[in-house]
């Protein structure tokens, strides 16, 4: 039977568009079941982003059946937010791995919480420079010290024991200052004075004194004599001073100051002549 000539041109036509489809070429035959759909460009593109392979010597891919009906499935332009939601919502995540072996134990696990990352490496110190050794201090020699200008102080005298027996010629309103003063004046010097009766002490002294008027004067003699121990005379001090006055009794013309200045020159004498005697 001939078929017309326009019938003719449209299955070459036909044939020649089938021959550029490459979808339909790539699309192997696929057994009819429930739910089943054709192999599209879009599952190829996520079947390529999910890193698997198509073979084309594969007779056939079976397809569940979903719940989701050929209509709900509106493909979207790849590489866009839609298009990986998609592949999310039909199994293909582009980011996780196969499983090893299809054991669900057999994924790789993830680090675990000790695990630390590597400290960046540190910059090396930098490099101190070497200390330089400080020149050593030059002590200045001390100055002399200057001389002092205190004045030396006489050495002490050596310690000794004194006693005075009663004083023969003075009434008492003249002993009574003169003992005192020769008191303080011997303590003064170093001396310890003994009572009269102690026969211990390294000295003793003896005074005499006399007192007469003349011609408006009124003249006071004095002598010491230095015994020891036994009451031998040692050495003899004596002296006099003269003083204006008209009284009928000498010694009430006598004042206590001259009486004093006495026993100062006493005492004085007494510890020249036992320095010497010391040598």
């Amino acid at each position: 039977m001939k078929l017309p000539r326009k019938a003719m041109t449209g299955i070459m036509a036909a044939a020649m568009l089938t021959a550029c489809n490459t979808s339909e070429v790539l699309t192997p035959p696929m057994e009819v079941g429930d739910g089943g759909q054709p192999v599209t460009d879009n599952n190829l593109s996520l079947a390529s982003q999910s890193g698997g392979s198509y073979n084309s010597s594969t007779a056939s891919y079976p397809v569940e059946s979903s719940s989701l009906s050929a209509g709900s499935y509106t493909p979207g332009p790849q590489n866009t937010l839609e298009a990986q939601a998609a592949a999310l919502q039909y199994g293909h995540n582009p980011v996780a791995s196969a499983p090893l072996n299809g054991d669900p134990q057999s994924y790789p696990e993830a680090p675990s919480a000790s695990y630390q990352q590597p400290m960046p490496q540190q910059q090396p110190m930098q490099q101190q420079q070497p200390m330089q050794p400080q020149p050593a201090a030059v002590q200045q020699p001390m100055p002399p010290a200057a001389p002092s200008n205190v004045a030396a102080l006489p050495p002490a005298a050596a310690a000794g024991t004194i006693r005075f027996l009663p004083i023969i010629g003075a009434p008492v309103q003249a002993v009574t200052p003169l003992s005192r003063q020769l008191g303080a004046e011997a303590r003064a010097r170093g001396l310890t004075i003994k009572p009269a009766s102690d026969p211990a002490s390294e000295h003793i002294l003896k005074g005499y004194f006399s007192a007469f008027g003349d011609g408006g004067n009124v003249t006071i003699v004095y002598v010491w004599d230095v015994l020891d121990g036994n009451g031998g005379r040692l050495h003899r001090i004596q002296g006099q001073e003269t003083l204006k006055s008209a009284s009928k009794d000498p010694w009430e013309a006598v004042p206590a100051s001259l009486m004093q200045q006495i026993a100062t020159k006493t005492i004085g004498e007494y510890v020249n002549w036992r320095d010497s005697q010391r040598g």
